[in-house]
């Protein structure tokens, strides 16, 4: 089982019905039971934004660091505070996460194994939650992210 891998990541997001597909390169890789994704994203103007996706446990957190500084957490039926901060605005959010899945392993598979639930490639993430900043509700986003070895 890698450890660690240069890794493919899908990612797209819908959110409220509007969708956006990215594909990046990053890599991937687990210490323990954690498992870390890591990627980079060009911002407009030639900045960038470098993002880290940590999943343990049932708990997803997103942190974004360069032109926008942020930190989400999700786990599935609760509500998690976070923060946002760019050079144009500055504001705390709150994440209400109402489904979040992993899978590992071979995604062709039907039905979570026990071999799914362990950290290896390829990985798979979906979560949908509703953003909230200052208490109002901001968005439904659903989000879905797969991670596969970059085989060279």
């Amino acid at each position: 089982m890698t450890d660690r891998a240069i890794v493919t990541i899908s990612l797209r997001s819908d959110i409220d019905g509007e969708v956006e597909e990215n594909v990046f390169q990053g890599e991937w890789f687990r210490k323990g039971g954690t498992v870390f994704i890591l990627y980079q994203e060009d911002g407009e103007g030639g900045g960038s934004v470098r993002t880290m996706i940590r999943w343990r446990d049932g708990e997803l957190s997103v942190t974004r660091r360069g032109d926008v500084e942020s930190q989400q957490k999700f786990s599935a039926g609760a509500r998690h505070t976070g923060h946002y901060e760019s050079e144009h605005a500055s504001f705390h959010l709150e994440t209400d996460t109402r489904l979040l899945i992993v899978q590992f392993g071979d995604l062709a598979k039907a039905g979570p194994s026990e071999e799914q639930l362990r950290p290896e490639l390829p990985m798979l993430l979906i979560w949908h939650y509703r953003l909230l900043v200052n208490d109002e509700p901001t968005g439904e986003f659903i989000i879905r992210l797969q991670a596969e070895e970059l085989l060279t």
